[in-house]
């Protein structure tokens, strides 16, 4: 069987694409599944091991999905005619998504939007599995070809898609400091999104903490393979906290902003703190270290 997905997204929504594509694979089996999405988080799956063949999202090629059906033919058919099944996760209201892929040779197809109605309250992940007619494994973990040995470093990722999904900066700068006073190994991961925040956390780590280290806007991929190395992960509602979280990896996932029932990252060793504009709740920055010491022995 051979099925194309169409995901595009935030990493952490293309993420929680990975359980259901599992779903389908046990579902289905001996499926060829090309999945279309982002490019950066590409080279991820390939590696998972559960895509077959992927394509960025971005490219020429997928315009033809809003396109006539005879430029959805011209610029889909000659890969896609003949698939047994396409599962489209865009808004589709008018059928012209539903329409162009029938229009390339795809013999069925399944279109719905990326998430779940404002009015429903169903984890992402579930409703992704829902519309594709599959249930999720309750014990999914995403692995990697020749995971690294060791896990000593807790890693910890300060920023988020948005301001408002964050802990303070100053918070995430005191946790850091308590693990440098243990001489614990952390490693400090950042985006391209969280210039501002690594400027200010950098600040208060003046001078360099030495057991820190660094891994600033890296490939996802490599990002993976550094959090396989860790024993502990503590970060905001952000697409690295699911990343961490499906590699089995203990998770301390901060919410503030999101809902932790529709976006609780996946895992099996994964501990919600929802937090208030102010900080944690009633929870301390040393509780969190505590809880983080204790979640990662």
């Amino acid at each position: 069987m051979r099925i194309l997905l169409v995901r595009p997204g935030a990493i952490g929504d293309t993420l929680l694409t990975l359980p259901v594509i599992a779903a389908l694979k046990a579902y289905h089996p001996n499926t060829t599944i090309h999945f279309v999405g982002r490019a950066d988080v590409l080279p991820l799956f390939h590696a998972s091991g559960l895509v077959e063949e992927t394509s960025d999202y971005e490219a020429l090629q997928w315009s033809a999905l809003f396109a006539s059906p005879e430029t959805a033919r011209r610029l889909l058919s000659p890969q896609f005619a003949g698939y047994d099944l396409a599962i489209c996760w865009l808004r589709d209201s008018e059928g012209t998504i539903a329409r162009n892929l029938t229009a390339s040779g795809i013999q069925e197809v399944i279109t719905a939007p990326g998430r779940p109605p404002a009015d429903t309250v169903i984890h992402v992940a579930e409703y992704l599995a829902q519309t594709a007619g599959v249930m999720l494994a309750p014990d999914f973990q995403l692995t990697l070809p020749q995971r690294p040995s060791g896990q000593e470093t807790i890693a910890i990722h300060p920023g988020s898609g948005g301001p408002q999904k964050c802990w303070p900066v100053p918070c995430f700068a005191e946790v850091i400091q308590h693990l440098e006073q243990k001489r614990q190994p952390t490693l400090l991961l950042a985006g391209p999104a969280e210039a501002q925040r690594l400027q200010e956390l950098r600040h208060l780590l003046t001078p360099a903490p030495a057991f820190l280290t660094e891994l600033i806007s890296a490939p996802l991929l490599d990002v993976a393979y550094a959090l396989t190395s860790c024993r502990a992960y503590l970060g905001n509602d952000t697409g690295i906290t699911h990343l961490a979280a499906l590699l089995g990896i203990p998770t301390l996932a901060l919410f503030q902003a999101s809902d932790p029932r529709l976006w609780r990252p996946l895992g099996q060793k994964v501990h919600i703190i929802t937090i208030s504009h102010q900080g944690v709740g009633n929870m301390s920055t040393q509780s969190i270290l505590s809880l983080l010491d204790s979640f990662s022995s």
